[in-house]
């Protein structure tokens, strides 16, 4: 038999068996659809000691905090769906991986949702410090703004207080490979740098901090480096921790304009 056939036949179940234990990082399936499904399975199977909403019961803590007593990873809320909580109500359900993991898809939503409610700041003075801070020239509210980072316009509704936290604290501590970047010299001498578009084997794709996509074909660079360090420059220390607080809660406003984005369980 074909050696690399060989490797894909034990490749599949291996990958399958991972599916149906958590062993994959993140979750595999968080499209609107799975979170759907997710919120669906998790009215017949949860809201009995969750409650309808995830907010609560009378057997079960809410789970819209985004914090969980057993572990806040991925891996550790499959682990409880799946294998329960000895000497609690919380037992295990068998479940088929894909189901659990539109569980916790669904659960996530839930914990982004409830984000804006539960932010400790103002909003409104937030606004203001985004706008004193700079922030425009890198990022887009709006339709207004800069293209060098991630459009925050519904930012509200993809990321959860801990993740906005994260990010203007700690901006290393997760980047998008779409957000990489390149520095570069021309073999001319010219110094070029942007956000990595495009990547492929003879040239790569920028754009520039002016707005302009570019093109560079490998043969004709001196050197170059794909940066995957965030450009964005951390808060921490350089805003009160009121401040902080009232930024993550401008942030966490930013809402997407589907009510259904926001409230997934009716």
């Amino acid at each position: 038999m074909n050696a690399y056939f060989f490797f894909l036949l034990f490749l599949t179940p291996v990958a399958l068996l991972q599916a149906q234990h958590g062993s994959i990082a993140g979750t595999p399936f968080s499209s609107p659809e799975d979170v759907k499904a997710g919120a669906q399975s998790f009215r017949s199977q949860c809201a009995a000691c969750h409650g309808l909403d995830a907010s609560g019961g009378s057997n079960g803590p809410s789970l819209t905090t985004g914090t969980f007593k057993h572990g806040d990873s991925d891996e550790a809320l499959f682990r409880t769906i799946t294998k329960g909580v000895p000497g609690t109500p919380m037992v295990a359900f068998p479940l088929d991986g894909r189901e659990v993991w539109q569980l916790i898809a669904f659960l996530r939503s839930v914990n982004i949702g409830k984000s804006a409610e539960r932010a400790a700041g103002d909003p409104v003075k937030g606004s203001q410090i985004f706008a004193n801070s700079g922030c425009l020239r890198c990022h887009t509210v709006g339709g207004a703004g800069g293209f060098a980072g991630p459009d925050l316009s519904e930012i509200g509704s993809r990321r959860s207080l801990e993740q906005l936290r994260s990010s203007v604290l700690d901006p290393d501590a997760e980047v998008s490979p779409d957000y990489w970047s390149l520095r570069a010299r021309t073999r001319s001498g010219q110094t070029v740098a942007g956000r990595r578009m495009n990547e492929d084997m003879d040239s790569f794709q920028i754009l520039e901090a002016s707005g302009r996509l570019r093109s560079l074909m490998k043969s004709e660079l001196a050197s170059y480096e794909i940066v995957r360090t965030s450009p964005m420059p951390s808060f921490r220390g350089k805003l009160q921790p009121s401040e902080v607080e009232d930024l993550i809660a401008y942030l966490a406003s930013l809402r997407a304009q589907n009510a259904n984005a926001e409230e997934p369980v009716k």
